[in-house]
């Protein structure tokens, strides 16, 4: 899949996925892999976002064990927006399942674009699908680095040293790790595929120890999985921002601390949809980028009823 973070074959930038990584983002210290260069370490925009909150909406009417809340954001100015949406995965009926277009062709046309609808029927009660990892930039139309679906590779043969965050799915429950901090991946692997783990990579924005910048100045419509306070779930931006301007929103929420945060894939493969308890979807989407294509993976939060 391709990113706007990470986007190594859009063709009015001309530069491949890792060049394109590496003139935007650092985690200081570790993470990414890769040392801080002087324009790196000096984030655009850095105090525009003054603080954020989630106000909780009561009848989100989301399929059981899910909660949606609504992420508002101040701005310099004092001007307060409403930019997004948190998913919370609420108690034990709320699940997550990694469905690849290697082991599921039929979800995804020729385009790459999924069908919603029949991925939706995977499961009886589908609270929210979206991309999850890149599409990998080696030519092979698969998902960049290692990928996992029920214990079947379906990524690449070696990790991609600079997507430091892991997503984890074992028996339907998410976690996020982190690959710096695996002492032996190999062991981890061997352990994965024996216990029929999923489980993709993706870039580490928010974790102890580490810190994101970014100089990237231009906007999309982001998504992450994040942790934090015995939470976890979706979030998912509606306003454009920058990468610097979306972590101030993370990082600054007055009533939830996220503690872990990594990406899911956005810009051409932004198109997703949530669902309400009949069965309804919305849809979420980057309008600038429009209807799907070249997905290669979806992450899919259900009810388990």
């Amino acid at each position: 899949m391709k990113n706007p973070e990470g986007n190594h074959e859009e063709e009015n930038e001309g530069m491949t996925r890792r060049d394109f990584l590496k003139n935007l983002a650092v985690v200081a210290g570790v993470g990414l892999g890769m040392a801080p260069t002087e324009s790196e370490a000096k984030p655009i925009e850095q105090n525009r976002v003054k603080s954020s909150r989630l106000e909780t909406m009561e009848g989100h009417n989301m399929p059981d064990g899910f909660a949606r809340s609504k992420i508002h954001a101040t701005f310099e100015g004092g001007q307060e927006k409403l930019v997004g949406s948190f998913f919370t995965m609420g108690d034990r009926r709320a699940k997550a399942d990694f469905i690849s277009k290697t082991k599921h062709p039929d979800f995804f046309d020729s385009s790459g674009r999924p069908n919603f609808s029949n991925i939706g029927k995977k499961h009886k009660k589908t609270a929210l699908i979206v991309a999850g990892g890149f599409l990998s930039s080696r030519g092979h139309h698969q998902t960049e680095g290692i990928a996992l679906e029920n214990g079947q590779m379906v990524g690449e043969n070696a990790p991609a040293g600079e997507l430091n965050g892991l997503m984890v799915i074992k028996n339907g429950v998410p976690e996020i790790q982190n690959l710096n901090q695996i002492p032996d991946i190999n062991a981890f692997l061997g352990q994965a595929r024996k216990e029929g783990w999923s489980l993709f990579q993706q870039t580490s924005y928010i974790r102890p120890g580490g810190q994101f910048q970014s100089a990237n100045p231009r906007k999309y419509e982001l998504r992450f999985f994040v942790e934090g306070e015995g939470k976890k779930g979706v979030i998912n931006f509606s306003e454009h921002m920058t990468y610097t301007e979306a972590l101030q929103v993370m990082q600054r929420m007055a009533n939830f601390k996220i503690e872990r945060a990594i990406g899911l894939d956005t810009g051409i493969c932004s198109e997703g949809y949530f669902y309400d308890k009949s069965g309804k979807g919305y849809l979420m989407v980057d309008e600038d980028f429009g209807a799907g294509r070249d997905c290669t993976n979806m992450l899919v939060l259900y009810s388990d009823q």
